[in-house]
């Protein structure tokens, strides 16, 4: 077994499909939340509310806890396996650059600088293509995605 220092940075294209992948499990999540807080806001004030809204239905703390659900989802995962199960059916890992154990502080790095990289019109992924192979979620949080050997 190679030592996890040895191991390859994860190419743009592996990052890409382990997102699209983990993109499935979040859009059934995300959906669970969604009802839940619209029943919630039914059940609290009236079935009518929600249909005369001022807000048309875009509470801005559902919004809120739609970013609580896919921050908690990532951090979730990473801090149980180092990987979600888009990473783990494309063989991706995330560890520290120097070595330390994982950490909430981390996880929490890497989401916001994710949502920082996508934001850009991607500019952050595409950072990967360049000699360091690292996306600015990287560089930002001190992790880095590496892929695995067939086991």
């Amino acid at each position: 077994m190679v030592p996890d220092a040895l191991l390859p940075d994860a190419p743009l294209w592996r990052r890409i499909a382990a997102l699209v992948y983990d993109s499935f499990l979040l859009f059934g999540l995300l959906m669970l939340f969604g009802y839940t807080a619209i029943g919630l806001e039914s059940w609290m004030f009236g079935a009518g509310y929600v249909e005369k809204s001022p807000t048309a239905g875009g509470n801005p703390l559902v919004f809120v806890g739609m970013l609580v659900v896919i921050c908690a989802f990532y951090c979730v995962f990473w801090l149980r396996n180092k990987q979600t199960l888009g990473m783990q059916a494309w063989r991706l890992q995330i560890e520290t650059v120097d070595g330390s154990p994982l950490t909430i502080q981390h996880c929490i790095k890497r989401w916001l600088a994710g949502v920082l990289s996508f934001a850009c019109a991607g500019a952050g992924f595409l950072w990967c293509l360049l000699p360091a192979h690292n996306t600015w979620h990287d560089s930002l949080s001190g992790t880095r995605i590496v892929v695995h050997e067939k086991r």
